[in-house]
């Protein structure tokens, strides 16, 4: 399989107050092009850190992050949020919608930045809600929409540019359990059209969906499903 992404020896830590706390301790993982991974772990684990490094949102103080051939180390703050709003689509558990914009406007506003015209952002906008099954709802605001029609856009917003990576952070734990089945096999077909999929949860239920398991516990990886043990 293709290398798409790396960790290696990467360790994370934070002080809190006088205190060190180490969040990801000598973490070594390999994310293959075309995977449909989950990581597992409860509260305080490390997932979440490990979340922020793979998607280029924070950097490691040990170790190298390596993704798509490039070493994020090497990228400075500007560099580092280019290369991730070109490569990364993110699903985050709160939606993250701005309430005053349509459905359709939360979806352009990151193609804006990334210089799309605004004939292509009329196009891939569309193209992105009808996807989801939101072709209906473009023009309502988040309040007129339930929770699961909100992730639903949040998902079209992170697919609209068609990045290789997906990282979805806990993105049913606002939903019930029908709006979650329904982001959930969602999150199957783009995996099956070619995304890589990275999954943040703590629900062993949605993970069990994924081709690969991983399980973090104390900022380390106790147990990887793609390996042998």
């Amino acid at each position: 399989m293709e290398k798409l992404a790396e960790l290696k020896g990467v360790s994370r830590h934070y002080y809190l107050g006088n205190d060190r706390v180490k969040a990801l301790d000598n973490v070594n993982l390999i994310i293959n092009k075309g995977e449909y991974t989950a990581v597992v772990g409860t509260s305080g684990s490390g997932k979440s850190t490990l979340m922020n490094i793979m998607g280029c949102l924070d950097v490691p103080n040990e170790g190298e992050y390596l993704v798509m051939g490039q070493n994020t180390a090497e990228m400075n703050d500007k560099e580092l949020s280019f290369f991730r709003g070109r490569q990364i689509g993110f699903i985050f558990q709160g939606f993250n919608l701005i309430p005053s914009l349509t459905a359709k406007e939360n979806v352009e506003l990151p193609l804006i930045y990334r210089g799309f015209s605004k004939q292509q952002r009329d196009y891939v906008s569309r193209q992105a809600l009808e996807r989801v099954g939101l072709g209906h709802r473009m023009h309502h605001r988040p309040q007129q929409l339930s929770g699961g029609q909100q992730q639903r856009t949040a998902i079209a917003r992170a697919i609209a540019a068609r990045p290789p990576i997906i990282l979805a952070d806990e993105p049913t734990g606002n939903l019930d359990s029908s709006s979650g089945g329904e982001i959930t096999k969602l999150l199957e077909q783009l995996n099956a059209e070619g995304h890589t999929v990275i999954l943040i949860t703590h629900d062993n239920a949605l993970a069990a969906k994924a081709d690969r398991l991983i399980k973090i516990k104390d900022g380390k990886i106790q147990h990887d499903s793609s390996n042998t043990f």
